[in-house]
């Protein structure tokens, strides 16, 4: 995981009017939370955290107006549900001696020998839980479905890294090879319910 740096300031700012106002200047609304300390409200620029937000998985270290740089990972992004900008974010301290947990993308390689044989490949999750020392979480995880026949399903527990522990179900599925006998079976059936419903319904109009 790389380190990306962010500055920041501290906000005395609090109430919507004064929040809101603060994002209009392309200022976002946040908080620092440090283990056993208070936490700090402050403002980061939005344009800063956007280009943070586009890359993969970092470390931000916060530097405060005062020069002094504090270790972090962001914890919660608010947005907003309409406009869908950013409303409020939450910082959470770290500290490089010691685990976190974070959610890791999951990037499927190979093609599976099912896929070769008329199957079709079915991601079922994007993301898997992991803990590991901050500097030791990747920015994804590979995982090898080449071997993969039709029916067979790879699973968190089958994902094998050092230094890292998943802590996803290892009965979790990842990913799946279906066979396109039965999802032709399924797709079938559809048309043929739906075939049956429009019979139905001019009877149910002549009445």
């Amino acid at each position: 995981m790389t380190e990306k740096l962010l500055n920041a300031e501290k906000r005395t700012e609090t109430g919507k009017s004064k929040v809101n106002a603060l994002r209009k200047k392309g200022l976002i609304p946040a908080v620092f939370y440090a283990h056993k300390k208070k936490p700090v409200p402050i403002t980061i620029n939005e344009k800063d955290l956007k280009n943070i937000l586009s890359q993969e998985h970092s470390i931000i270290s916060l530097k405060l107006e005062t020069g002094k740089k504090y270790k972090s990972i962001l914890r919660e992004i608010q947005y907003d549900p309409v406009k869908d900008t950013i409303l409020h974010v939450d910082f959470m301290g770290i500290k490089l001696k010691e685990k976190i947990k974070a959610e890791v993308p999951v990037t499927l390689t190979g093609t599976p020998v099912g896929v070769k044989e008329g199957g079709i490949i079915e991601q079922l999750i994007r993301e898997v839980e992991i803990e590991a020392l901050p500097l030791d979480i990747p920015d994804h995880i590979e995982v090898d479905v080449s071997h993969l026949k039709i029916g067979d399903s790879v699973h968190a527990g089958d994902i094998k890294l050092e230094k890292i522990k998943v802590l996803t179900k290892n009965d979790t599925s990842i990913a799946t090879v279906g066979a396109p006998r039965k999802i032709k079976e399924v797709e079938e059936k559809i048309e043929k319910e739906a075939e049956e419903v429009e019979k139905e319904t001019p009877k149910e109009e002549e009445k």
